[in-house]
């Protein structure tokens, strides 16, 4: 007996010597994960501290902070299959932890997907066990990397968009070279399009602000009798540069799917150039008579503002999603200048056009993509 005692003495003192040397390694591969990941050798993070958790030799703080540091390195490297399945794990031996103002807001959303998925409040202070029972079944398709697909987060993201647009002024007070409570003129509908770039940033899992540059064509026509022997169509063609800033309110948050959103905001609009162009009708069988394109830019407000509205879908896909949105704008102020209504000599003495005070609507359907940064 004393000699197996001999024997086992040393063997456990050897066991707890080589349980501190990991448990010492362990944690400095933390400190040298920390510095890399600041560095944005992302993908080192990994090799460093996977060997670490697995094994078990980082306990209580040290072992939280190197789930995070992983998770972070997995969703900034585009690995969202091993961020989802490490944060399950993650979940499941901390499911006390709450998101802080210092994780990164894919972060924040991946957790509080996991927990909500558990049927647990992200708000909640006191979890139960009961409560983090997952059925076994769920369980199993989660591990099964084969046929899961990991869900897509929404983050600051930069894209472009493309569409079509109708433009239909709205008449402040009617102007006429005739009588113009007999001249019964109106705006008719043309079509446009823009294009431009978009970036969004994250405020929080609801809401974003939205800020972009595009380039917009804005077409319209308007036909009028001013003199009862003679009626004309006059058509305007507008080049417009303009800044948006809006808000997006997503109506889904939670979902790390297809998210359905509203937008508001206003947008910074500069007239780059405009010309107008018609042709003059008689009553009785006389010649038409056609003004070609000409430039009216001094009849016109080179600065605007115009204030919008938008209902769009977003489709996720790997690292970037689709949108399709349809928006309505309205300027704020008068589209033309009423000082300068009457210097184009052409459209007032050949087509008989004299513009009207007016504002602009206009109705438009884009689609784009967006990445995430």
């Amino acid at each position: 007996m004393r000699k197996w005692i001999i024997i086992l003495i040393p063997l456990c003192f050897g066991y707890q010597s080589i349980a501190a040397q990991d448990l010492v390694s362990c944690t400095q591969l933390l400190e040298d994960a920390k510095e890399a990941y600041a560095a944005g050798m992302v993908e080192l993070v990994p090799d460093l501290l996977l060997p670490c958790i697995e094994s078990g030799n980082l306990t209580g703080n040290p072992r939280q902070e190197a789930y995070k540091l992983l998770i972070n390195a997995y969703l900034f490297d585009y690995l969202p299959v091993e961020a989802d399945s490490l944060m399950g794990n993650f979940v499941n031996e901390f499911p006390e932890y709450r998101a802080e103002t210092s994780d990164p807001s894919e972060f924040v959303v991946l957790l509080e997907t996991k927990l909500r998925a558990r049927g647990i409040d992200p708000n909640q202070a006191i979890i139960t066990k009961e409560e983090l029972k997952v059925p076994e079944e769920r369980t199993s398709q989660v591990d099964d990397r084969s046929r899961y697909r990991a869900p897509f987060i929404y983050g600051n993201s930069m894209g472009f968009l493309l569409g079509g647009n109708a433009t239909l002024p709205w008449i402040v007070e009617r102007y006429s070279i005739g009588d113009p409570a007999l001249d019964e003129g109106s705006f008719g509908i043309m079509p446009g399009f823009q294009l431009g770039a978009t970036m969004n940033l994250l405020l929080n899992q609801g809401i974003e602000t939205s800020f972009g540059l595009q380039y917009n064509l804005t077409r319209y026509s308007y036909a009028a009798s001013p003199l009862p022997y003679s009626t004309y169509d006059y058509q305007e063609s507008q080049h417009h540069l303009q800044l948006p800033a809006s808000m997006i309110f997503k109506l889904n948050p939670e979902s790390t799917g297809t998210s359905v959103y509203l937008r508001f905001g206003i947008i910074a609009d500069y007239l780059l150039a405009v010309s107008g162009e018609g042709t003059r009708s008689y009553t009785e069988s006389l010649k038409d008579v056609v003004v070609d394109k000409t430039n009216i830019a001094d009849s016109r407000a080179r600065l605007n503002l115009l204030g919008m509205a938008g209902f769009g879908i977003r489709i996720p896909f790997e690292k970037a999603f689709m949108f399709l949105e349809t928006g309505f704008t309205s300027s704020i102020f008068l589209v033309n200048r009423a000082e300068n209504r009457y210097d184009s000599q052409d459209l007032i003495w050949l087509l008989y056009h004299v513009d009207s005070d007016f504002r602009s609507h206009q109705l438009s359907f884009s689609a784009g993509m967006a990445w995430n940064l």
